[in-house]
């Protein structure tokens, strides 16, 4: 093959792939979605999309009593920490540990342990601007122990929902065997 003919099949086949590559690029977008175009302006009023999920530390403080029908009350001091996500759903999900603080007793002798730590699910939802709470108990320590304050059954509760939120709450629960649970409780949500 000539010299001249070479060069001629070489320029055909580099103006055949300039071409090729001229009509790929005619058809292709240069900032695919998350790539941000440089030299777009920016819209008068973004409108952002809410976040798949938000999430908040949970801590709580609790002063709680129960007090039997037989005779006797056993009370018991708790914190609580945890988090918390609040799914687009509406529906939050968490998990947090309690721990017993000293001095909870009962003012009659017991063969029974007190609980002094509890894992606990945190489940809720949304209502209106509030999150509506509550706790679930997982597991108690030292196993076989039991909550004689009643603090867990005291455990429902609704905040609004921002990071920094408070709420304070006094509960009293008579249940259907003439015990009553008290508690004074306070829960707050932060980032």
């Amino acid at each position: 093959m000539r010299g001249w003919t070479k060069t001629l099949l070489w320029a055909g086949i580099l103006l055949a792939c300039a071409g090729v590559g001229a009509f790929v690029g005619s058809r292709s977008n240069p900032f695919p979605p998350g790539v941000r175009d440089p030299v777009a302006l920016p819209s008068d009023s973004p409108s952002p999309s809410p976040p798949d999920r938000v999430r908040w530390a949970l801590s709580m403080s609790s002063r709680s009593s129960h007090t039997y029908h037989v005779g006797g009350s056993c009370t018991s001091d708790w914190r609580l920490r945890g988090l918390i996500e609040l799914r687009k759903s509406g529906r939050v999900h968490g998990r947090g540990v309690a721990r017993i603080l000293l001095g909870a007793n009962c003012d009659f002798p017991s063969a029974q342990i007190q609980a002094e730590r509890v894992v606990v699910a945190i489940l809720g939802r949304v209502e209106g601007e509030k999150l509506a709470l509550v706790f679930k108990e997982e597991r108690v320590q030292p196993v076989g122990s039991q909550d004689l304050g009643g603090f867990l059954r005291t455990l429902r509760f609704s905040i609004p929902q921002r990071a920094g939120a408070e709420a304070s709450e006094s509960k009293r629960i008579e249940d259907p065997n003439g015990d009553i649970y008290a508690a004074v409780t306070r829960i707050r949500l932060g980032r």
